[in-house]
């Protein structure tokens, strides 16, 4: 009888915590599909713009790394926060700068997002746009304050990222703004290293110049 009482409970609690859970995800699949309409139908029916799935992503998050730059600047424009990270500390900005788009990525920086935050490995999204050889966009967040040197929790640069990843255009960007090639990270490696170890001669070639 206890156990049937208990079962009833918890099934109780489910059924109420259900609605709230499911407000969200209409809008978030919206986004994640590239509906601008139907977005729009929704917010302005009063989904809740900063809804979170079950990886904290809000919809602008999920907007941002699929690209949708229109859908972006609705949310921004709807009020949508810049600052929530998902539970790997990720914010908007990080999924912009792996997504390649200049102008979301600028909308986004218009709006106050935070340039230097870093999610939980210490990954910045000067980082994440080096590292998927967005040079265009490591250099507007440099403009914007990025620091070109931070590092992560392995001791890896913006710099570390593009060599390792064979970005070379990307590399000449970072040497250009100043970036320094003599860093170590934590196994001792400077991007001459990982570049040499990689087999990346022309990356190689260009870092050698720079010393």
């Amino acid at each position: 009888m206890r156990t049937l009482i208990f079962y009833l409970l918890v099934l109780s609690q489910a059924m109420c915590l259900a609605p709230a859970q499911a407000q969200s995800d209409p809008l978030l699949e919206a986004v994640a599909a590239g509906s601008l309409e139907e977005v729009e139908r929704l917010v302005g029916a009063g989904a809740a713009i900063n809804a979170r799935n079950e990886d904290a992503e809000t919809p602008l998050y999920v907007a941002a790394e699929k690209g949708h730059a229109a859908i972006v600047r609705l949310l921004l424009a709807r009020g949508a926060d810049v600052n929530l990270p998902t539970k790997n500390g990720e914010m908007a900005l990080h999924a912009a700068a792996m997504n390649g788009d200049p102008g979301l990525l600028q909308a986004l920086l218009e709006h106050g997002a935070p340039v230097n935050r870093a999610n939980r490995d210490g990954e910045r999204p000067l980082y994440w746009a080096a590292a998927s050889g967005h040079g265009r966009l490591a250099k507007l967040l440099i403009d914007r304050g990025a620091e070109v040197d931070a590092t992560d929790q392995r001791g890896n640069s913006a710099l570390h990222g593009a060599v390792d990843a064979g970005h070379e255009s990307a590399a000449w960007l970072l040497l250009n703004q100043g970036a320094n090639p003599a860093l170590r990270n934590a196994a001792g490696d400077t991007a001459l290293d990982i570049a040499r170890r990689r087999g990346f001669g022309d990356i190689a070639k260009l870092l050698q110049s720079d010393r």
